[in-house]
């Protein structure tokens, strides 16, 4: 018996084609972009998130240091404007209040701190209000001038 083999056909290759690799690579570039922005926006939360949390402390501790103060102290002397960047203003402040500032340039060294009395010749009902303001930087890597804002937060104290 006389075989005779069929011409083989050229098998399809098989694999990827350069194309398919190319559109796979391009997908996911696209994927890894969209997850570092989100990363940079987490970190750029976290960072404010914190700034927040030390001015709350902060805030706190400025509380201790007018219950330890004579109300009469408080309202004649506390009321001014602090830059916590400059030491000549905190050396200004009064005593009892050079220590708060201090540790307030350690936590916001931009910082600017307002501190205001309703009445200071007040008796009963006196509200005092502490302003804090600064600069919140960025996210890492963005320009620092578009990604900076000022921000304040407002306290109340009833003495």
């Amino acid at each position: 018996m006389n075989r005779h083999s069929a011409p083989r056909l050229p098998r399809r290759a098989a694999g990827f084609t350069l194309l398919s690799v190319l559109v796979s690579i391009f997908i996911m570039g696209i994927g890894l972009l969209g997850m570092v922005r989100t990363m940079v926006g987490v970190t750029a939360s976290a960072t404010q998130n914190q700034t927040v949390s030390s001015i709350a402390t902060l805030s706190n501790s400025f509380w201790s240091a007018v219950q330890w103060t004579p109300q009469a102290t408080v309202t004649t002397s506390f009321p001014g404007t602090y830059d916590l960047s400059s030491a000549s203003s905190i050396s200004g402040a009064p005593a009892n209040l050079q220590p708060w500032l201090t540790a307030g340039k350690t936590a916001l060294p931009s910082g600017i701190v307002t501190i205001a009395v309703n009445n200071s010749t007040c008796t009963t009902d006196c509200v005092l209000t502490m302003t804090v303001t600064w600069v919140q930087p960025g996210a890492p890597g963005s320009y620092a001038s578009a990604a900076q804002s000022m921000r304040s937060q407002v306290f109340y104290y009833a003495l």
